[in-house]
């Protein structure tokens, strides 16, 4: 019994020194690039919902949402392309869940789940983890594949856009 008691004091204690922190939708920001034999193009969102765990100075947990119409290029016949390619209406939301999180300093290898397009596929990345005063800041990047997540590439003069997008990341955490 005395186990059990001092089991369920020790869990009890980790299950509240993890703080969960929102990110904060005006500092952070995912972009992508894209390319084609002509041109290469840049798209921004800026609206992106986010939370993480925190146990001490170490996440422990991560889950992002971004919506597809929020990514801007500045160019609106491009952006109104790419959100028929990725059919917006269909699958309005981009998705990414951490499912195992390790520390080597600053940096941060994290595996976890996208769901893109309507596709879910594990990934793994690099992140910088840097703070300030009352933030927690994240960036990396990565490369993903388009036809891993059944996108139709789009073709100009018989030429289809590079397979390959590269996703930039920067998330704050208040």
């Amino acid at each position: 019994m005395r186990y059990l008691f001092l089991t369920i004091l020790f869990a009890s204690n980790l299950l509240f020194t993890q703080e969960t922190v929102r990110v904060n939708t005006g500092l952070s920001s995912i972009s992508y690039s894209g390319k084609h034999f002509l041109h290469s193009w840049d798209s921004e969102n800026t609206n992106i919902s986010g939370i993480i765990e925190v146990d001490g100075k170490k996440i422990s947990n991560l889950g992002v949402v971004a919506k597809v119409i929020g990514f801007k290029s500045g160019n609106s016949n491009l952006d109104s392309n790419s959100y028929r390619v990725l059919e917006a209406l269909k699958f309005p939301n981009i998705i990414f869940r951490s499912s195992n999180i390790e520390y080597e300093n600053e940096q941060l290898f994290i595996k976890g789940i996208l769901n893109f397009h309507g596709v879910e596929k594990e990934i793994s990345t690099n992140f910088i983890q840097t703070e300030e005063i009352n933030r927690i800041i994240l960036t990396g990047s990565f490369i993903i594949s388009l036809g891993e997540f059944n996108v139709d590439r789009p073709s100009l003069l018989l030429r289809k856009i590079d397979d390959q997008i590269e996703v930039q990341v920067k998330l704050v955490f208040r």
